[in-house]
């Protein structure tokens, strides 16, 4: 088998590729509706984070009077709650 016949077979065996059509460009009116719909994503998760810091507050309002205890659990779930708030504490 000559080389040219194997490179023709091995052409055969190849998938085609066809032409890709150009990225279509955004109009006007798509960006609005992206930027509109990254506006209301960013308002919900300021909601959320809003609620989060409401929940945090309430439970470190009935955990605090807790500590009067003398009870290490109690402490290291404090300790625990501490370190992920600010582990996870945006930096600016």
């Amino acid at each position: 088998m000559t080389r040219l016949t194997r490179l023709s077979r091995l052409r055969q065996h190849l998938p085609r590729r066809r032409p890709q059509a150009p990225p279509r460009v955004p109009d006007d009116e798509d960006l609005a509706a992206r930027v509109a719909a990254l506006e209301a994503a960013v308002e919900e998760n300021r909601r959320l984070n809003q609620r989060l810091a409401d929940v945090i507050d309430v439970v470190t309002e009935v955990l605090v009077p807790a500590l009067d205890r003398d009870d290490e659990r109690i402490r290291k779930a404090l300790s625990d709650l501490d370190k992920t708030l600010n582990q996870d504490a945006p930096t600016a």
